[in-house]
């Protein structure tokens, strides 16, 4: 019998580490007009979103695969990565392109050089970590609702002392494969956090807008949320389905025949 029983346990554990997530989420203006339709698939720690409208054209995906986003447009067949060698990069020639600017201000005659400098100043300020770096979101819990006819408990996001979100929230364990995309979203998260890191001043808190940023804040998963604009409701998301299958490898992969692509080479 435990030789038995353990044959079986290694026969169904591959079966296990391949369940997977996939949730369809749509986005409408408050007129209830649908603006944007998104699909992310989660499996073993990755992530793939694929998107129809929004600001993601309709034939650009994004994979995060644990160390790095891969970013595809599949109408060019090229993708880019982006992680921290690519962020150290962004900040060398950030840094590249302010002396560049010096050396050209100290070339300017005394009078222009100081207007040219002020300008800059004002144009520049915080990028590189002069200004005080915004905090991360803060949520707060506002009550319960109910939502697709589900129970969920409602949170309100601030940044900066400004609502930008309502979300609602429904207990893990009641929708099937919520837990693993949150997961995934969490592991992202850190991800993102670390990454942030790397950047100086208000440059890395701007990640602190990522969306895995707010689900580690929050119980549950957000079944509905409503993105605030200069203070008021501009549009809803909603999931509109959500289930567990097996996803192939494949479907966290570039594909073959895609080319990589230096987002600072010379266009």
């Amino acid at each position: 019998m435990p030789r038995l029983y353990f044959a079986l346990i290694s026969l169904t554990l591959p079966l296990a580490s391949q369940a997977g997530v996939a949730l369809d989420m749509v986005t409408k203006d408050m007129s209830g007009t649908e603006k944007e339709r998104s699909q992310i698939y989660a499996q073993d720690g990755f992530l793939r979103l694929d998107s129809d409208g929004g600001p993601f054209a309709a034939d650009v995906s994004l994979i995060f695969d644990g160390s790095r986003f891969l970013v595809m447009d599949h109408g060019e067949k090229t993708y880019i990565i982006m992680d921290e060698a690519m962020l150290t990069r962004m900040t060398d020639k950030m840094s590249e392109a302010m002396e560049q600017m010096k050396a050209e201000l100290a070339r300017l005659p005394p009078e222009q050089r100081a207007m040219a400098e002020q300008m800059m100043s004002a144009q520049m300020q915080g990028m590189m970590g002069s200004a005080e770096p915004a905090p991360p979101p803060r949520v707060e819990a506002t009550g319960s609702a109910e939502w697709g006819g589900r129970a969920c408990t409602t949170y309100d996001v601030f940044e900066n002392d400004i609502k930008t979100q309502e979300i609602c929230a429904a207990p893990l364990d009641q929708i099937e494969g919520a837990a693993e995309m949150m997961d995934t979203f969490q592991g992202m998260a850190g991800f993102v956090k670390k990454l942030s890191e790397s950047l100086p001043g208000p440059l890395g808190s701007s990640f602190n807008q990522h969306p895995g940023m707010v689900a580690e804040l929050i119980e549950g998963f957000p079944i509905h949320t409503v993105e605030f604009r200069m203070g008021e409701p501009d549009s809803e998301v909603s999931m509109e389905s959500i289930r567990e299958e097996a996803l192939a490898a494949a479907k966290f992969e570039v594909p073959d025949g895609y080319k990589l692509q230096d987002p600072f080479a010379a266009r």
